[in-house]
């Protein structure tokens, strides 16, 4: 993929990076993977599972990680962490690959929406009353914030999510019939939260639903009603958590995980992808399975398991 060339001591410099003075007028002009660069490419190298790819790459440039020693016609930029160090390069140039801007003619908006002027609203949006939107917050095509939910800012809300829909709350009697409960509270998103496509955040039935400043969520995701998510946690596609729970800061959750109601998760938790959750969660816990153990007891579980059936 192609870009407006730089030189190579400029693209360090602004990543903060050292780059070799006899090299630093080297054109950049793209970014590539190790096995498409052409000349005029930067990659990085963050697995030395790959260093025969670097080392056969026609790249000008890599970045690898400290102390790399590979045999490479492109010039070796160190650093602690290749793979962020490409991430921000990329970040700087996404406006030239992606550029969004203003507020889409098709977008259905409120006139009593609060939206800041920065903020991008893509086609087919729909941004119901009493919405509020921060700063260089952008909303994918055809998402959904409904009335009340308070977003942040440079927060990412990408296509076909809905923010705000009703939360699943139903009432037995005593007659096995169901009867639908009012969700009259709305949905919190704090600054720096990603939110990736098709996943839904329901609105509290009282209170708020809350995601936490610089959580990233990916696709198809299901946030129920009075969930609370802390700071900077990372849940992959698939995944969902039923109501009332809430989850600490720093915990990264695989991918079609289940965590059921009225939970509590600590800081720093792991879970393994398609674990069932069905009890709290101390803090700097790893766990596995359905229903999740501690991830060292599983595998003991699960050896046992297997010379049952021998």
């Amino acid at each position: 993929m192609t870009h407006d060339a730089i030189t190579l001591g400029n693209l360090c410099a602004k990543l903060e990076l050292q780059c070799p003075q006899e090299h630093a007028n080297i054109r950049i002009s793209g970014v590539a993977t190790l096995e498409e660069a052409t000349a005029g490419d930067l990659c990085f190298l963050s697995n030395l599972k790959y260093a025969a790819q670097a080392e056969k790459t026609a790249a000008s440039a890599i970045f690898v990680k400290t102390g790399t020693v590979i045999h490479s016609e492109a010039v070796l930029i160190e650093c602690d962490d290749p793979y962020l160090r490409f991430a921000l390069h990329l970040r700087g140039l996404e406006a030239q690959f992606n550029p969004r801007s203003g507020q889409s003619s098709s977008a259905i908006i409120a006139p009593e929406a609060k939206i800041h002027p920065t903020a991008i609203i893509s086609t087919a949006a729909v941004i119901e009353a009493d919405v509020e939107i921060g700063p260089h917050t952008y909303i994918g095509v055809g998402a959904k914030i409904l009335k009340g939910s308070k977003i942040g800012g440079h927060v990412n809300i990408e296509s076909g999510v809905v923010i705000g829909s009703e939360g699943f709350g139903f009432a037995p009697d005593g007659e096995g019939k169901y009867h639908r409960i009012p969700q009259l509270g709305n949905v919190v998103i704090e600054d720096h939260v990603s939110i990736g496509a098709n996943t839904t955040v329901d609105r509290a039935a009282l209170g708020s639903t809350r995601i936490g400043e610089g959580t990233k969520i990916d696709n198809l995701c299901m946030i129920a009603h009075n969930v609370v998510i802390g700071k900077h946690n990372v849940i992959a596609a698939q995944s969902g958590v039923a109501g009332s729970t809430t989850i600490g800061n720093h915990c990264m959750i695989g991918g079609q995980v289940g965590i059921i109601g009225h939970l509590t998760l600590g800081d720093n938790v792991k879970i393994y992808a398609q674990s069932g959750v069905m009890n709290d969660v101390p803090s700097n816990k790893t766990i596995f399975g359905s229903p999740a153990l501690e991830h060292r007891h599983f595998l003991k579980s699960f050896a046992a398991f297997k010379r049952q059936g021998k």
